[in-house]
């Protein structure tokens, strides 16, 4: 029997390994190494300090990037202040009258089909993060990302999905970029003469952060930047040249935006050179990239999401609790090991996916039912309710 261990229900994230915790950790920060490009160094004016709670402030902001082609919108994923300040550098542009398309590293190119329909009211929010696989694929906080969707959403703004399959960044985390097709790598700009060193050293921090790693590790990880990078370059550019009358917004991890060699290098090489690139600031997180324009940090946060309190399993009879963790307040009417989740709240649970979405909008403190299947799946369970108080 197949089984797919998650703790999706233990805090607001999956946990991740290493490997992907320092690869998040380099999409959404920078160190403070000194930066070249191919073709020589470059140079960057100090940061212009705009105060997203002044609206003088963002005005000046909008007044010089209304014009621009390419705007990039720099993110630390789990910050809702940052998404924040993405949402009001769109806002501001679509209220001036741009053209705007929002271009998004967390959906993966396969699923742009979804993002229209989405955004023409095919379908609505939960039926979105289903089809793009959102808790499989991306996993941050949806609640982070939700104003600058249903923004787009009630003003008709297409979203435009940048980032690359998960597959293939498996494939290249294994195999290296070589690892892909000649004909990709040529698509994606991703050839033998492509620059690592200025990724090498903007990355090594973050390297040395969770301890001794092999060159061959440190490769692959270069490896995935570059796709990513690429990946989303590619994406951008083509939507560009298909859509001539659209300004793009990029949204994507810092580590994407700012740096040159990153997505706005790229970018230039392809024809469409970034107009602004713009970041939120956070105790000396930049030096020789500094952005044109800088957000400061604001202190805020979402609500913690209710938890269950357990770990979960997902087999070919369906979710089942595999350890109970914390004990709800529910008591006796609790959850107990091997309890398959068949509803919560009356929604119908097939998978682990539909736990979260289940859960999406609630809160500690809140009560929900659950239909359970309790005793062996082989014989007959007997259905239960019960009545659990998230935690």
């Amino acid at each position: 029997m197949s089984m797919t261990r998650s703790t999706t229900l233990l805090g607001a994230g999956t946990v991740l390994g290493i490997a992907l915790s320092v690869l998040v950790s380099a999409c959404s920060g920078l160190d403070r190494a000194t930066r070249s490009v191919p073709g020589g160094e470059v140079t960057r004016s100090p940061g212009i300090r705009v105060d997203a709670e002044d609206p003088a402030s963002l005005s000046r902001l909008l007044d010089e990037i209304q014009d621009a082609r390419v705007v990039l919108v720099g993110e630390t994923h789990d910050r809702y202040d940052h998404h924040l300040n993405q949402l009001a550098v769109v806002r501001g542009l679509d209220e001036r009258g741009v053209e705007l398309a929002i271009g998004m590293e967390f959906f993966q190119t396969p699923f742009q089909r979804h993002l229209d329909d989405y955004v023409s009211g095919s379908i609505g929010e939960k039926e979105l993060l289903k089809r793009t696989e959102w808790y499989d694929r991306w996993r941050f906080d949806f609640r982070l990302y939700r104003d600058i969707l249903d923004y787009a959403r009630r003003r008709g703004i297409p979203l435009v999905a940048l980032n690359a399959p998960a597959e293939v960044v498996a494939q290249v985390s294994e195999g290296g970029i070589v690892a892909l097709g000649a004909d990709e790598r040529e698509r994606l700009g991703l050839g033998p003469d492509d620059d690592t060193r200025a990724l090498r050293e903007r990355m090594g921090p973050i390297f040395a952060a969770h301890g001794p790693m092999d060159a061959k590790r440190i490769d692959r990880f270069v490896d995935v930047q570059r796709l990513w990078d690429a990946s989303m370059s590619r994406a951008a550019a083509d939507y560009l040249e298909a859509n001539p009358n659209r300004h793009l917004v990029i949204l994507a991890g810092t580590g994407h935006v700012v740096p040159p060699e990153a997505i706005p290098g790229r970018l230039a090489r392809m024809g469409f050179p970034a107009g602004a690139v713009i970041a939120t600031d956070g105790a000396g997180r930049f030096s020789d990239d500094e952005p044109r324009y800088l957000f400061a940090d604001r202190d805020l946060a979402l609500g913690p999401p209710g938890r269950l309190g357990v770990d979960l399993i997902r087999d070919r009879e369906g979710v089942r609790v595999h350890r109970v963790v914390e004990p709800s307040s529910g008591g006796d009417s609790g959850l107990r090991e091997g309890d398959r989740i068949l509803r919560i709240a009356g929604e119908p649970i097939r998978d682990l996916s539909d736990v979260r979405l289940a859960m999406l909008d609630r809160g500690q403190g809140e009560k929900v039912r659950l239909e359970l299947a309790r005793g062996d799946p082989r014989s007959a369970p007997r259905r239960v309710s019960a009545v659990v108080r998230l935690l």
